[in-house]
């Protein structure tokens, strides 16, 4: 039988870069704006690329909410059975959008949260792959690198900008690797690639600032979805590039990242989930250390869409509550509104 050679795609890539209000030499590169909500459509699109062509009828995969909602919106569009898995604390958008498009859903208690319960799950899922021939799909280069090839291309698309600082938000380390890879690919002008990692799920970031190269298995404790990788799957592969290219490793808290967040959604109009506002935070505190220059060229990747952690974003919208006025009312109340005195 031949095998199939449709190339996978929804649309994906080419994502606006956009000029931050607040800051004269900062920029957002709108990976939220993938079809899927997120820059996980990169990767997916490669992989079930590489899925049609050996003929795959069914995948198996893990995920903390972005790669099973790109996996199963990917997987409905050319008839792939998906079924992934995720922990207990996974949001509520993410795992509506794996439901809807027919993706079945398994939730593992203190998996990603848990070294040791990960641990266990991987090797079940690596045995299962290898006994039933079920491709097992993981965002990372340890286990799908032809898949995070994909990924790549978001430096293809950054380059001709020529950013003197690119900002990348980091749970596993398979972003950050994709992103300093494209760029060392092209061979041209290397800009300064900093890792954000939550302070609550320091792997990478903490072996940089220790100055050695062991990756320690940390219980997680953020609560920014998506970034909660305790173990080590790139990020080892991930602290060889970043010393490599110059960049820092900075950690950020989950106060911070929530505030940057609620800042994007206020002043920059960006609708962004936390962990797509976790590199905004690294820069942020990137700026106020000396590290890098406010009017310096710098880019921000915003990963993940606003809907797709709606306890966020609701928590963002009390700030903002809303008025019940009577028609009588309304007249008189108006001029205050719009003063923003009422």
């Amino acid at each position: 039988m031949m095998a199939d050679k449709r190339r996978a795609t929804m649309g994906e890539g080419g994502t606006p870069l956009i000029p931050s209000i607040l800051s004269p030499g900062l920029s957002f590169k709108l990976e939220c704006c993938n079809p899927s909500g997120s820059y996980k459509d990169r990767f997916i699109a490669a992989e079930v690329s590489r899925l049609l062509a050996a003929k795959a009828r069914a995948c198996v995969a893990t995920s903390s909410g972005n790669t099973g909602s790109a996996l199963a919106a990917y997987c409905a569009r050319y008839a792939i059975r998906a079924v992934i898995l995720v922990n207990q604390d996974a949001p509520a958008g993410k795992l509506a959008q794996m439901q809807a498009h027919g993706a079945q859903v398994v939730r593992i208690p203190e998996f990603v949260s848990n070294p040791s319960v990960t641990a266990e799950v991987f090797g079940v899922l690596t045995q299962f792959s290898e006994n039933c021939g079920v491709p097992l799909v993981v965002s990372a280069f340890h286990y799908c690198p032809e898949g995070m090839k994909g990924v790549e291309s978001i430096a293809g698309e950054l380059a001709p900008h020529q950013p003197d600082h690119v900002f990348v938000p980091v749970g596993g380390g398979g972003l950050y690797s994709a992103v300093v890879q494209g760029f060392q690919a092209l061979g041209g002008p290397m800009p300064r690639v900093h890792a954000v990692q939550p302070s609550g799920c320091l792997t990478v970031v903490a072996s940089y600032h220790r100055g050695d190269n062991e990756i320690r298995p940390v219980q997680s404790t953020t609560r920014v979805s998506g970034l909660s990788v305790p173990t080590d799957i790139d990020a080892t592969r991930a602290l060889g590039l970043l010393r490599s290219c110059g960049g820092t490793g900075i950690a950020v808290t989950d106060e911070q990242v929530y505030a940057a967040q609620q800042l994007l959604l206020e002043r920059e109009g960006v609708y962004a989930e936390p962990a797509g506002a976790t590199a905004f935070a690294g820069w942020q505190q990137a700026v106020a250390a000396g590290v890098v220059k406010e009017t310096e060229s710098s880019v921000c990747l915003v990963t993940g869409h606003g809907f797709k952690d709606p306890a966020s974003v609701q928590a963002a919208a009390a700030r903002h509550p809303d008025l019940t006025l009577s028609a009588d009312a309304l007249s008189g109340a108006l001029r205050q509104i719009v003063e923003g005195t009422c």
